[in-house]
């Protein structure tokens, strides 16, 4: 009986040292309750939803450009919209911030009665055309969807070694935003 004393004795004492098994499971949902409020904190839903800067711009010709040479690029001047500074009006040219899939749209109007032909373009690479025909005063659009990694350009160039008067004025427009970033 003595024995049986000392042993319930030992496993008293031992239990009493060391938390119960409900403590610990009340000690981890604690835990995880306080991760659960980290992860819906208000900060971390909107980073969640809109993980980078909105990237967008829109430009268009202040004044009438001729003449226009083959492949220079057509300097859409006058900033209507560039949240991100991703558009460099000095130089016509558009860098991806982030790498992503981004949209543009390029619109230019021809000069009187001649006829402007201009391609949107990806580090020199053409992703479209557009023609402003020889009727008068006519725009040409060209509109692309394409994949950027960070730092790389887009912009609008001519490329003919005719038709080169383009109408500023506004009607001429690049524009281009990020859909999604990676």
């Amino acid at each position: 009986m003595l024995r049986l004393y000392l042993l319930v004795s030992c496993i008293t004492v031992t239990l009493a040292r060391s938390p119960s098994r409900l403590e610990l499971i009340e000690e981890r949902i604690d835990q995880l309750e306080n991760a659960l409020k980290a992860c819906t904190s208000p900060d971390l839903r909107k980073r969640a939803s809109n993980p980078t800067t909105p990237v967008a711009f829109s430009a268009y010709l202040s004044s009438d450009v001729t003449p226009v040479a083959v492949y220079e690029a057509l300097v859409y001047d006058h900033v209507i919209y560039n949240s991100g500074d991703a558009y460099n009006a000095h130089v016509g040219r558009f860098r991806a911030t982030v790498a992503g899939i981004y949209h543009f749209v390029a619109t230019s109007q021809s000069y009187s009665s001649d006829y402007i032909e201009f391609e949107l373009v990806r580090d020199g690479i053409m992703l479209c055309r557009g023609r402003g025909s020889q009727s008068y005063q006519s725009t040409g659009t060209c509109a692309a969807t394409v994949h950027l990694s960070a730092n790389q350009d887009v912009w609008v160039r001519h490329y003919s070694t005719n038709g080169n008067y383009i109408r500023g004025s506004g009607y001429s427009v690049f524009t281009g935003f990020l859909v999604h970033a990676d």
